[in-house]
């Protein structure tokens, strides 16, 4: 019995119902619907198949001289393809619906893809054959593969841009910035090497500055390369120089200037492997790179000019420091040294006093040569008793200002590094305020501290100020008062015009509840 007959697709002419012939749907749906149908019975001989079928075997049988029809064997059209066919048909006949998407059929040089459906024909418990549903996705698919392999490659460019980018940013040393730099892109852009000539900004000659990786280059090959650097940072546009083999061009190269804020600062090299070329997205990944490397070169070159700018402030600042207390306490020593013979022949009570004089003087310069080494060594703060700290600083007030000075010190443990930092900044800035504004004849310290604490006072006898009325910015209150914050201390100075002034520093540790 034929399969035609067991499925009762046709009579051998169609019923007449009540309401006139009445049309075979199937006929319809195999002639009307835009994809590929097929009956095949269980041997995979094709039964009835609709136009769609027939164009397909337009298109791959005659490579074979196969003909689609009636009969025919499902695999006769297809050469090559039962391997991957088989399995899904037998599926099928097992009673299973079977869906794929985008399967991959290939046969001679031909790749095409499909969306198969492959329906089981149940007759009595039975089946007896398999429906199949074919779309050629082909076109789709290929469209979908090269804007997936597209977006792959723009991303990875975007994260060799990305990192670029964090290695700029990463440090403000250039050397170390161009090697880290060079490095990704030799590793992530797949060149052979990379290098960065740079102008001197004081010669304007172009300088080797960086290659990774790192490699001896003839002086011939340096000076023809230098030479073809300066024209393309000259003419400011990007070159790009194809591998020729015959004139000793193995491998393609790539030649960006270095730009930031509309200055030429030199030239990116990209040097690509042999028989190689560079594609346009890949060049315009080398602008993209060459641009944020313009940025990190005058970065650098930026933050290396403050540091020298900030070196001389600091060495100017050292020097009048050296010039406003030391020198002139020295050459008040060294006067007072010549006169004190005489003075000591004719008054020995005076020569006393003025020997006491000198004595703090010395004691005064020395201090104030201790203080300026801890602004040079600031590991000198932390290694240092606070309690000394502060005498230091209090012997070299009274050899600045000549003011007496009562200091007293109970201190059993020093506190953190932070807040021993704290203090001694915040006392500084009060002599300071006190030699500069106060007009005292006396002033006096007291430093306390134990475990988990920490208290300073000074106070003086000068002129005072209205301190709810004025912040004296020039006093440097709201630097003092913003450093006591910093470490959770309570700074109180209170002042009245005539009456002095009185600074109270008080800190303690989370944990401790009495304050002193």
């Amino acid at each position: 019995m034929k399969i035609r007959n067991k499925f009762q697709f046709f009579s051998e002419e169609p019923p007449k119902g009540e309401n006139g012939w009445q049309a075979d749907l199937l006929a319809l749906l195999f002639e009307r619907m835009p994809m590929g149908i097929a009956i095949l019975d269980r041997e995979f001989c094709v039964q009835r198949y609709n136009p769609t079928w027939g164009e397909f075997a337009a298109r791959y049988a005659p490579s074979t001289g196969a003909r689609l029809a009636p009969g025919i064997g499902y695999f006769e059209h297809l050469p090559g393809t039962e391997t991957a066919i088989r399995p899904l048909l037998e599926r099928a006949l097992t009673g299973e619906v079977v869906r794929e998407s985008g399967f991959r059929l290939q046969w001679d040089e031909t790749v095409t893809y499909w969306n198969i459906v492959l329906a089981p024909l149940i007759k009595d418990d039975e089946t007896v054959g398999i429906l199949n549903i074919a779309v050629d996705v082909t076109e789709q698919t290929k469209l979908q593969q090269n804007l997936k392999q597209l977006i792959e490659e723009r991303t990875r460019e975007l994260q060799v841009l990305l990192d670029v980018t964090a290695a700029a940013n990463r440090s403000l040393d250039l050397k170390e910035t161009l090697d880290t730099t060079l490095d990704l892109i030799v590793a992530l852009v797949g060149s052979s090497r990379a290098g960065v000539m740079l102008l001197d900004e004081f010669t304007g000659e172009l300088i080797p500055y960086s290659l990774r990786p790192a490699r001896d280059v003839a002086p011939d090959d340096l000076a023809e390369m230098l030479s073809i650097c300066r024209s393309v940072l000259d003419g400011g546009a990007s070159l790009y120089i194809a591998p020729n083999v015959e004139e000793g061009l193995p491998e393609p190269g790539a030649l960006i200037p270095l730009e930031s804020r509309g200055d030429r600062l030199g030239v990116l090299v990209i040097v690509g492997t042999q028989g190689g070329a560079f594609s346009a997205a890949q060049l315009a990944l080398f602008q993209s790179i060459a641009d944020q490397l313009g940025v990190a070169v005058e970065n650098a070159r930026l933050f290396a000019k403050s540091e020298q700018a900030a070196v001389a402030a600091e060495r100017n600042r050292l020097a009048r420091d050296l010039h406003d207390a030391v020198t002139q306490t020295l050459f008040s020593s060294s006067i007072i040294a010549e006169v004190l013979p005489k003075i000591w022949e004719r008054n020995p009570d005076e020569g006393r006093r003025r020997l006491e004089e000198l004595r703090q003087l010395t004691r005064g310069a020395l201090s104030e040569m201790r203080t300026l080494l801890v602004e040079l060594r600031p590991a000198a703060l932390a290694d240092t008793d606070l309690g000394d700290l502060l005498e230091h600083q209090v012997n070299a007030f009274i050899a600045r200002t000549r003011l007496q000075v009562g200091f007293e010190r109970n201190v059993t443990h020093n506190p953190p590094v932070e807040i021993k930092e704290a203090f001694y900044r915040i006392a500084q800035e009060a002599f300071n305020n006190i030699a500069r504004h106060a007009e005292a004849a006396q002033v006096r310290v007291r430093l306390d501290g134990g475990p988990g604490k920490m208290a300073l006072t000074i106070q003086d006898d000068g002129s005072g100020f209205d301190a709810q009325t004025l912040e004296h910015e020039g006093l440097g209150l709201g630097i003092m008062r913003e450093r006591a914050r910093s470490i959770g201390a309570r700074l109180e100075i209170a002042s009245q015009p005539g009456s002095g002034t009185r600074l109270h520093l008080n800190w303690q540790a989370p944990h401790e509840e009495k304050r002193i």
